[in-house]
């Protein structure tokens, strides 16, 4: 009975572990933003702040990248409704699951990597009250460089999907079904005008 006691509670522990974890990750990028001002305007140690952020960050933005690299497929399948059966037309779940680890990996490993290059070049900021001002204000967007770079690939992507003229320029069947759509309108106009 005592093994069962303890295998609850150590489940019951591992739950709130996890609520209270995916709690403070949903809300890092808030946090991440509002608490560094605080912490300055309270006049408390600035270096333990910049230390926990810093250390906190990769695991944060591991999180978010996680979320984000399925994202445009799920709305893309809501949008079609067929997102019931969206896991297996990404490849099932083996696919999926690689995926969000290697995004995960990715983001952590990119941001460390910015960390420490914004560490190292944003290093005089710290010495005065507008420098830790400017270096927190910069911070988040080092931290989530991965998340932000991701958004920004795929936002030029789409923009680029959504050119139609760039699209007909690489398909030879889409450009004469354009090429003879113009030729028809042309010959309508013409009609119209006699």
């Amino acid at each position: 009975m005592e093994i069962l006691n303890s295998f609850f509670r150590y489940i019951v522990r591992m739950v709130i572990i996890n609520i209270v974890l995916i709690l403070f990750f949903a809300s890092a990028p808030l946090l991440y933003v509002t608490v560094p001002f605080w912490v300055i305007l309270s006049h408390k140690s600035v270096a333990d702040m910049a230390t926990i952020y810093m250390l906190t960050g990769p695991f944060a933005c591991g999180f978010w990248m996680t979320l984000i690299c399925h994202w445009h497929t799920v709305r893309k399948a809501q949008r079609e409704g067929r997102l019931a059966h969206w896991r297996d037309t990404e490849g099932g779940m083996v696919c999926t699951v690689g995926k969000s680890i290697g995004f995960m990996v990715m983001g952590w490993f990119g941001s460390a990597l910015a960390e420490l290059i914004f560490s190292l070049v944003s290093r005089p900021l710290l010495h005065t009250l507008t420098g830790r001002s400017e270096f927190f204000a910069m911070a988040p967007f080092a931290v989530f460089a991965p998340v932000w770079l991701v958004l920004l690939r795929r936002w030029q992507r789409s923009r680029k999907n959504e050119d139609f003229i760039s699209r007909a320029k690489g398909d030879r069947e889409l450009r004469a079904t354009l090429h003879a759509i113009s030729l028809q309108a042309k010959s309508m106009r013409s009609q119209n005008a006699d």
